[in-house]
């Protein structure tokens, strides 16, 4: 059994609160702006070649890489299962953290 914490106002303020000042909000859209994607473009051969099981969790309204890159992912690379998160954003965790921690466990004990 997975151990969540239910997520209080309190903790919801705590969690952004580092994320609401001006300075920060500006470096998070400078470090997105940045990525630079030929580090993982370089991986593509080795993962093409992997027998290893790759599990891709995605979230379906990620408004920054869309899931038509993780479903191109998974068609180009031999061993991936696709894990589709509806109302999930960028960082599905913090959507579904109870259906990731399901997809997780099935994976690693199948």
């Amino acid at each position: 059994m997975v151990d969540l914490h239910p997520a209080t106002e309190r903790r919801i303020v705590d969690y952004l609160d580092p994320w609401s000042a001006m300075r920060v909000r500006r470096s998070k859209r400078a470090l997105a702006g940045a990525a630079d994607s030929r580090y993982t473009l370089d991986l593509v051969p080795a993962l093409r070649q992997s027998t290893t099981p790759k599990l891709l969790i995605w979230g379906e309204d990620d408004g920054f890489e869309t899931v038509a890159c993780a479903e191109r992912f998974a068609s180009e690379i031999p061993h991936t299962t696709l894990i589709r998160i509806p109302n999930a954003g960028h960082i599905p965790t913090e959507n579904a953290p109870e259906q990731i921690a399901r997809e997780l466990i099935d994976f690693f004990t199948a």
